[in-house]
């Protein structure tokens, strides 16, 4: 473990850094003030920051990360170093706000093998003078123990294109080196412009199409962050338009496609779910914390998201679960909910992937439990038990952001998931865009199964 984490931050020397433009730097005082102050927090934060990992490799990854911030470092090198940090623990847990973001996916799409990085038919032996198998360990090391290899890749490929963001923004074109079947050469290579997504469905929080010709139709639940009182009451009213619509063009099939939901509020999956027809369910919950943890969550910005100046609902989740955590450091919840005999009478699938995470997941989690959709695609990204309710807040010195869950959600009976992530009842290959041939091929795969349709 000990040659893990030396190896995990001598790494970062290979990335080539010429074209960081960060003028703050930061001397070794106080990116050592900072450390301290990160880790003290995952201490007294974190509901379980030794899930993976035991307390002492945490440790020493304090002392090896202080100990290579002994000369003066710009901002946004330091922020790279302490993103090795999120390898050792789950995927709510982030450290952001160092970087400019050119927007995702200019360099094209790679797969990563190890230490391997493979561009189409062709592996990448270097780009932009740095060896691709010191960036492609590099960026191994930045990302949660938790992610399943497809997200895993998706959030590789991100970090790779922000860590090769050149001076120039308008920069097209990227040198590197390729080995081929014929041997290794040169190469220019060029950004793919295709993967520059500027207006999508999946761009917006949600989005629907109808093809009534096929008896189909498709809602987009693309975010559960739909805060504020007037941005959930207009949420609402395009739900309850979207079901209105459904019925009045007789449409048969159902797909709710939350392949791109990375969370939010877990209150927003309601509003779909109660248009659905649902069997009666029973929710175990048991939930634990640190006091320390709590009382920060409770005093944070996403608190004043979640409820706004809804008290009573705030005063619900305090009893059920924050007044349990301070006294005792766990809670639990047992509740029933009845069925829904009078929601949409059709056929209904949820599509889901990798990428439907946190609180997105927790979407497919109930309709499993209800029995209100069939489950199609591929197993969501997040791992249970859940870590979320996260608090936010800046380091001293540098201010860099950091993000860590207060809580840990436990959900039974543990059938529910297979080694801790949800499956699909079906599963289907997600493409970046599904289309209407998609659908059709998805509801004959359902017949032929004999999944459970209503």
């Amino acid at each position: 473990m000990k040659n893990l984490i030396t190896g995990i931050l001598i790494l970062f020397f290979f990335i080539g850094c010429a074209d960081r433009s960060d003028k703050d730097w930061l001397s070794p005082g106080d990116m050592k003030e900072d450390i301290r102050y990160f880790f003290h927090m995952i201490r007294d934060i974190h509901p379980d920051p030794y899930q993976r990992y035991d307390s002492m490799t945490f440790v020493t990854l304090e002392k090896k990360m202080i100990e290579s911030c002994s000369v003066p470092m710009a901002r946004e090198d330091f922020g790279w170093r302490l993103m090795k940090v999120r390898k050792f623990l789950d995927g709510h847990v982030a450290v952001f706000g160092f970087f400019s973001d050119l927007g995702r996916y200019r360099f094209p799409a790679v797969e990563f093998r190890g230490d391997q990085m493979l561009l189409g038919s062709d592996t990448l032996l270097a780009v932009r003078d740095s060896f691709a198998s010191y960036t492609a360990l590099d960026i191994d090391s930045m990302i949660p123990w938790d992610q399943p290899s497809r997200f895993r890749n998706e959030n590789m490929n991100l970090l790779l294109n922000l860590l090769l963001s050149p001076a120039n923004k308008s920069t097209m074109t990227y040198t590197g080196v390729v080995k081929t079947s014929n041997g290794s050469r040169d190469t220019t290579i060029c950004v793919d412009t295709h993967r520059i997504i500027n207006d999508s469905v999946y761009s917006k929080p949600y989005a629907s199409a109808f093809h009534p010709e096929d008896s189909i139709a498709v809602l987009y639940y693309n975010t559960c962050m739909i805060y504020g009182e007037d941005n959930v009451k207009q949420y609402r009213g395009f739900v309850d338009a979207f079901f209105s619509e459904l019925k009045s063009k007789h449409i048969k099939y159902l797909f709710i496609d939350v392949t791109h939901n990375g969370g939010g509020s877990d209150g927003n999956n309601s509003v779909i779910i109660n248009h659905l027809r649902t069997d009666e369910s029973i929710t175990k919950v048991r939930m634990t914390g640190k006091k320390a943890g709590v009382e920060k969550y409770l005093k944070s910005d996403l608190v004043k998201k979640f409820f706004g100046e809804n008290e009573a609902e705030k005063n619900y989740w305090m009893e059920r679960f924050g007044n349990p955590i301070m006294e005792k450091g766990i809670a639990f919840m047992e509740e029933s909910t009845p069925a829904n005999k009078s929601g949409y009478d059709g056929n209904v699938f949820v599509i889901m992937g990798n990428k439907t995470y946190s609180a997105g997941a927790n979407f497919c989690l109930a309709i499993k439990q209800s029995h209100a959709a069939v489950l199609v695609g591929e197993e969501a990204g997040q791992y249970y038990p859940i870590c979320g309710n996260v608090i936010r807040s800046a380091l001293p010195n540098s201010k860099i952001q950091y993000q860590i869950p207060a809580t840990e959600t436990f959900y039974e009976p543990s059938a529910l998931f297979e080694e801790g992530y949800i499956q699909p009842d079906i599963y289907y290959s997600i493409e970046e865009f599904l289309n209407v041939n998609n659908y059709k091929e998805i509801v004959k795969r359902c017949c032929k199964t004999a999944c459970y349709v209503r």
